[in-house]
């Protein structure tokens, strides 16, 4: 009998970061919402579009994060109820073309798929999504 190590815990590598981004989702909508926004806007500012609340009374909070990555638009927004709702919308020419709604989950796995090829392309980019994926922004 071949007895194997424990298993280490896993890490944003490990899980993959759809896997990680997956997670974080299901245990708080707000704060991944507030974290992808805040990452996505210091590491890719030129295709980034973040909406806030203007915060009067209480602190700004993010409400829709969009980024174009690879001819894709990908959005998400928060929704009355407090739920997330994602998109996609293709780009060709700087034109939308066609938008898809998307159950948050699939754009959660797509929009990292499509992070994780341009943040290869940058120096730094896997760093910051390290930071991102591990609770940090």
């Amino acid at each position: 009998m071949v007895q194997q190590s424990p298993t280490p815990p896993p890490d944003w590598e490990s899980l993959g970061v759809a896997g990680a981004l997956l997670s974080r989702y299901q245990r708080d909508q707000r704060a991944l919402l507030e974290q992808l926004g805040t990452f996505l806007e210091g590491t890719l500012p030129r295709q980034t579009r973040v909406s806030r609340t203007l915060g009067v009374i209480g602190p700004r909070r993010t409400t829709a994060v969009s980024v174009e990555l690879g001819g894709m638009r990908y959005s998400v927004s928060e929704i009355s109820g407090g739920g997330l709702e994602g998109s996609r919308t293709r780009i060709v020419r700087s034109v939308a073309v066609r938008t898809e709604a998307m159950a948050v989950e699939m754009w959660l796995t797509e929009l990292a798929e499509a992070l994780a090829v341009e943040l290869e392309k940058t120096n730094g980019g896997r760093d910051a999504l390290r930071r991102l994926l591990q609770g940090g922004s």
